[in-house]
């Protein structure tokens, strides 16, 4: 699980002013992050297109080039397209941020919000 990646100590960011925007450095609050996506995004799938890796054990610097798919809560197909910059300490995620297409999420958003996905406009998941 993702969760057990982290280091002790992190920072984890997603741009965006959405329900999933914000920045969290806690265990509680990336765990209901990631119940959030999911239950926005109840399938989604994750594609790795590129990556770059770079930088000593204990500080490696990764960057990825992601595509998202998934059904939404809907039941509409959703695609996006992000960038993920991630920072490693000896194999434990201390650092990363998250660049998604945020007009095509905040969209998403709108329209869950507008069929009663109340979550999709709630706000953001912070510590």
């Amino acid at each position: 699980m993702v969760l057990d990646q982290l280091a002790p100590r992190f920072r984890v960011t997603f741009v965006g002013d959405t329900a999933l925007g914000g920045s969290r450095g806690t265990l509680r609050a990336m765990d209901e992050w990631f119940q959030r996506l999911f239950r926005l995004l109840p399938d989604a799938r994750f594609e790795l297109r590129e990556v770059a890796v770079d930088g000593p054990p204990w500080n490696t610097r990764i960057a990825g080039l992601f595509t998202v798919r998934a059904t939404t809560a809907l039941g509409e197909p959703y695609e996006n397209v992000f960038v993920q910059y991630a920072r490693l300490r000896y194999g434990r995620v201390s650092w990363y941020e998250i660049h998604e297409d945020s007009l095509r999420f905040s969209r998403l958003c709108a329209r869950l919000g507008e069929h009663g996905v109340a979550e999709a406009v709630a706000p953001p998941i912070t510590d």
